[in-house]
C-alpha cells in the first residue's frame, strides 16, 4: 500500500530512494579470485550464499568526512549485533551508459559497532523507509520490542563525487565471509551540514515562547534544561554545543526515543557544566498531534533528510561531528571531548 511522504521535501525523497537503490545492489560469499568486477550482476552472484545482507544506512553521503554507517540483517531481516567488520574502498569509474567499474584501492578502516538497547523495531523494511515521513505505521509485524539494532560505523574523508565501492569482511558466529561489495554514490556535498561547516544560526521555539515544556518536547519526562537556548544563542555563547533533532513520540524510524534517553540525557549529566545541549523537535507537534507531519523551520534552516540527527558544535560555531539515525553514548561522548579541547 503506498503511503504518501509528508514533511521533508520531494527532492529529499527523491535522493534517498536513488541512494537505497544503489546500496542494494550488494555483494557478499567467499571470493573465488581473479579481478573484481562491479556491475550488478557480479554483486548479485556473489551474495547468493552469504545468510545475511549488508546495506549502507545513511541518509547521503558526501565530499569530505562523513560517518559511515552499515547495518548487517540475517534471513529474518533483523540486526546482527556481533560481527567484526572490516571495509576496504575502491574509487570507481561509471561509462555514460555502463556500470561502475576500473577499481581503485584508496583504503581501509574498521567498522566499529554501536548498539541502541532494546529499541521496538529491528527489521529491515522499517529502516529503509525510516527516512521517508509517513502516517504512524499499525502493521506490527515491524515491532519487536526489546530487540537491539547494531550499526557499524567508520569515519571516512571521501576525497571526490561519483560512484565508490566498498569490499567487506565480515565475521559473524565464528565464520568470515570475505569480499562482500557494495556499490554507493558520494555527492559533490551532503545535503545537511557538514563537518567543518558553521552551524546554521536556527531560532527555534524555546521556553520562553510556549506556556508548558510539553509544547516543544515529546518525550514522556521532556527535560526543560534542553528547550532554555535558541541554536543562535548557545553557538554564540563560547561553550560547545549539541543539538540533537529528535521526537519521541512522532519518529519515523522509533530510534528517537532511545537516542534521547540513552545518548542525548546523558550527555547532558555528564557535560550540562561545560556544554550547551538542545533538544529540537523536527516536526511542528500541534500538527503532528492532529495526524500532520510539518517540519519546522530549523529542519528546512539544516536542511535534513532524516531522523534522529545529532551534530556537535565547537565554542567557534563550525560543526566537528554529527550522527544519524543508530548511534550509542561513548561515540557522542568521545566527539564532545574531543571539542572540549
Amino acid at each position: 500500500m503506498h503511503r504518501p511522504h509528508r514533511g521533508f521535501p520531494h527532492a529529499a525523497l527523491l535522493t534517498i530512494v536513488a541512494l537505497t537503490l544503489i546500496s542494494s545492489l550488494i555483494a557478499g560469499a567467499c571470493s573465488g579470485g581473479g579481478e573484481e568486477k562491479w556491475d550488478a550482476r557480479s554483486l548479485e552472484q556473489t551474495v547468493a550464499e552469504v545468510p545475511f545482507a549488508p546495506i549502507i544506512v545513511n541518509s547521503n553521503l558526501g565530499v569530505g568526512k562523513n560517518r559511515l554507517s552499515l547495518a548487517l540483517f540475517d534471513d529474518n531481516q533483523e540486526f546482527i549485533t556481533n560481527a567484526q567488520v572490516t571495509a576496504t574502498f575502491y574509487h570507481l569509474d561509471k561509462e555514460p551508459e555502463g556500470e561502475p567499474k576500473n577499481p581503485k584501492r584508496v583504503g581501509e578502516a574498521p567498522l566499529l559497532p554501536h548498539t541502541l538497547k532494546g529499541i521496538g523495531v529491528s527489521r529491515l523494511g522499517g529502516v529503509l523507509v525510516s527516512r521517508i515521513p509517513r502516517a504512524p505505521s499499525t502493521d506490527l509485524g515491524d515491532l519487536h520490542i526489546g530487540h537491539d539494532s547494531t550499526v557499524y560505523t567508520s569515519l571516512v574523508d571521501f576525497d571526490r563525487a561519483g560512484f565508490w565501492g566498498v569490499s567487506l569482511d565480515v565475521k559473524t558466529k565464528e565464520k568470515t565471509y570475505s569480499g562482500l561489495r557494495l556499490v554507493f554514490v558520494v555527492q559533490e556535498r551532503t545535503r545537511e551540514p557538514r563537518i567543518g561547516d558553521p552551524a546554521p544560526a536556527s531560532k527555534q521555539l524555546t521556553l520562553a515562547d510556549v506556556k508548558s515544556v510539553d509544547e516543544v518536547d515529546t518525550s514522556l519526562t521532556p527535560n526543560p534544561e534542553l528547550h532554555r537556548l535558541t541554536v543562535a544563542q548557545a553557538i554564540t555563547s563560547g561553550k560547545p554545543t549539541v543539538v540533537a533533532f529528535v521526537t519521541p513520540a512522532f519518529c519515523q524510524t522509533r530510534f528517537c526515543g532511545p537516542v534521547l534517553d540513552q545518548v542525548v540525557t546523558p550527555a547532558w549529566n555528564e557535560f550540562k557544566d561545560q556544554i550547551n545541549v538542545l533538544h529540537i523537535e523536527p516536526y511542528d507537534i500541534a500538527k503532528a498531534r492532529g495526524g500532520k507531519l510539518e517540519t519546522v523551520p530549523a529542519v528546512e534552516e539544516w536542511k535534513l533528510l532524516a531522523e534522529p540527527m545529532i551534530f556537535v558544535v565547537g565554542r567557534d560555531g563550525i560543526i566537528t561531528a554529527k550522527f544519524e539515525g543508530i548511534m550509542d553514548y561513548p561515540e557522542l561522548q568521545t566527539a564532545i571531548r574531543e571539542t572540549l579541547k
